[in-house]
């Protein structure tokens, strides 16, 4: 018997039950693959300890402070169980529940590898400081709040680069890299989950750099990723999305 699941994912059967092969990917390329064992009830899925292993090669402990802060918050609100026999994250569940378990397990081992590319003395580039002087250009001419830096999960440990405090806010991450844009997929993600309406925009400076791959499966995860290559058509992208009208001159 074959579960149904989300078109997006691959399913490749296995003696044991099969693989659901995701369309998100870890930092170091390699897609993001739930692992789906039969049991007498139904199904038990994990992620095989493989986010926690490619934490322990970017040489974050799992047992940290920061990692079970994380883990503990991905238990809460992604509904997911931690086995500590194989650090792994798993869900037991019935047909029916296959799908959204398998989404909450591949959203959990992003969000938990993800650990190993942040670090406290994150270096601002020149791209991002370029990405949050025009959000806060913008915001002051809609005369909203901006705040930048602004955590987006409940461990604190993904930071919008610059957030726009409209009705519906408007959350701007400046995409440096792979890792940066499945964080702002990650908030994107989160944001439905919670039926929050908030608005992510995700900026890169080069498609082709980022991965051409990567930059068209973000703007099914994020509310729309473009390139920063024209400062005043992001301009007229976010006074748009905040109701308000582009100045003149722009």
């Amino acid at each position: 018997m074959t579960p149904n699941f989300c078109k997006d994912f691959v399913w490749k059967a296995t003696p044991q039950g099969g693989l659901a092969v995701t369309p998100w990917r870890y930092d170091d390329g390699d897609q993001i693959v739930v692992y789906a064992r039969r049991t007498s009830a139904g199904w038990r899925l994990d992620d095989n300890g493989e986010a926690a292993l490619r934490l322990a090669l970017d040489g974050v402990d799992v047992d940290s402070e920061r990692a079970q802060a994380r883990i503990k918050a991905c238990e809460l609100s992604l509904g997911v169980r931690w086995d500590e026999s194989d650090d792994s994250f798993f869900i037991e569940t019935t047909e029916a529940g296959f799908e959204s378990a398998a989404l909450a397990i591949a959203e959990a081992a992003a969000q938990l590898a993800g650990l190993g590319a942040l670090r406290q003395d994150r270096a601002v580039s020149d791209f991002r400081a370029r990405v949050v002087d025009l959000v806060k250009s913008v915001a002051e001419e809609a005369n909203l709040d901006c705040r930048t830096d602004v955590p987006v999960d409940e461990s604190q440990t993904i930071f919008v680069d610059a957030w726009i405090a409209a009705p519906r806010p408007v959350l701007v991450f400046a995409a440096t890299g792979v890792q940066r844009l499945l964080e702002a997929e990650i908030a994107w993600l989160d944001a439905k989950r919670r039926a929050e309406s908030i608005f992510v925009l995700a900026l890169v400076e080069d498609a082709k750099q980022i991965g051409v791959k990567n930059y068209t499966r973000a703007n099914y995860y994020t509310d729309k990723t473009v390139e920063f290559a024209s400062r005043p058509a992001v301009a007229e992208l976010l006074h748009s999305q905040l109701g308000r009208p582009l100045p003149r001159g722009h």
